[in-house]
């Protein structure tokens, strides 16, 4: 009896630990407002040439707070999101792709109309 009150107990204590373990990996509630809370540890990273510098933003909006810069020349792009429509030089497009931009900001956004042409059509996968 002795022996199975010990089983009984260290089950208890591993499904215990278990269960505080996969409470403390769930996904934040405000993940769902922002995708970059749980889109860049996740994605592949996508190489797009920028042809503009831009701010970046700390949500997929112009109306958001800007965060620092993108400069023209190659980022990793993490993936994209729909948002607001942003027209530069004649291009319009409610793309916003989720980078780490050139003031060292982690997870933040720009508009797809910044890069280069030749960029434009090069699949990014969706956050």
């Amino acid at each position: 009896m002795r022996q199975f009150k010990r089983s009984a107990v260290a089950v208890l204590s591993a499904a215990l630990l278990g269960a505080a373990g996969l409470a403390a990996t769930a996904t934040p509630a405000n993940a769902a407002q922002n995708p970059a809370a749980s889109a860049s540890a996740a994605q592949a990273l996508t190489e797009l040439n920028f042809q503009y510098a831009s701010w970046s933003y700390q949500y997929p909006n112009p109306q958001s707070p800007s965060m620092g810069w993108v400069y023209p020349g190659p980022h990793y792009v993490y993936c994209y999101t729909v948002g607001p429509s942003v027209t530069y030089m004649g291009k319009t497009s409610s793309i916003w792709l989720l980078i780490d931009d050139d003031s060292g900001n982690k997870n933040v956004w720009v508009n797809k109309v910044y890069l280069d042409p030749d960029s434009w059509n090069v699949p990014v996968p969706k956050c």
